[in-house]
């Protein structure tokens, strides 16, 4: 629902934004065609309209960029079906906390997915992600992008460039607290047998069982990134569960798609 987003101009909250859609404001165009019959606190005005310039045109040209810098953080998951590339990403380390200790790093557009392995393709990452317009995490705020960050540090620029949608406040905005794997269970979504009832903790055993060798290594490389896999598929299944809801909740009930009016 970017296009009948409003909140990122100065001044506005979600009651003046509620208010312009319950005035017919539906979109920015219908915004913008509206003019000044629409009642909206003078003060506001003036940058209400250069904002929703600005934002018609930023979303012609792809600016993924500028939309991140502008909503605020709570609100990124607007921005999604907006744009083409997001990246579903979840990584598992060695149960250290130093840079170093990053191991897997799980990446998914949605329909395909890969693993940046420690030791293997690790760093290539910090290139491949900069082809995404934005990325969903569960907890992603408080340990994903952190580490990734101490990790490679060029990505700090690169994140500040993107939205960031985390599942874990969200969901938690829906009535759903607990861990990732609690509110799969919640909401009835299954893993694969062979990784149901793993752990960041056994994420942690299984790279240390690669990483010993012997008879057992590739098996334990294997399902950790099965385990990696599952989280990162089922971000997808978890947003397609909040986004309608979100949006429901944020008071918008108009049917819209977010495409560029015209297109």
């Amino acid at each position: 629902m970017l296009t009948s987003t409003f909140i990122h101009a100065p001044g506005v909250g979600p009651a003046t934004e509620r208010s312009l859609w319950g005035q017919g404001a539906n979109d920015w165009w219908a915004f913008l065609e509206a003019g000044k019959r629409l009642r909206v606190p003078p003060r506001h005005r003036a940058a209400l309209v250069e904002t929703v310039e600005q934002s018609v045109a930023h979303l012609e040209a792809a600016r993924a960029d500028w939309f991140a810098r502008r909503l605020p953080k709570k609100e990124h998951w607007r921005a999604v079906s907006a744009f083409p590339k997001v990246g579903f990403l979840d990584i598992e380390t060695d149960g250290g906390f130093s840079p170093d200790s990053l191991t897997v790093i799980g990446l998914s557009d949605g329909s395909e997915t890969h693993a940046y392995l420690k030791g293997r393709d690790l760093a290539r990452f910090a290139f491949d992600c900069q082809d995404y317009d934005g990325f969903v995490t569960f907890f992603g705020t408080g340990f994903d992008l952190p580490f990734l960050k101490r990790r490679f540090p060029v990505l700090e620029n690169v994140f500040a460039g993107r939205f960031h949608v985390d599942l874990c406040p969200l969901l938690k905005r829906l009535g759903h607290t607990g861990g990732l794997k609690s509110i799969e269970r919640q909401l009835g979504i299954p893993r694969v047998p062979e990784t149901d009832g793993l752990t960041g903790y056994d994420a942690v055993r299984l790279w240390r069982a690669y990483r010993k060798g012997g008879r057992g290594a590739d098996d334990a490389l294997r399902l950790l990134l099965a385990y990696n896999r599952e989280d990162v598929v089922n971000m997808k299944l978890l947003l397609d569960y909040a986004l309608p809801r979100l949006r429901a909740a944020s008071g918008y009930n108009v049917l819209e798609t977010d495409a560029v009016k015209g297109a």
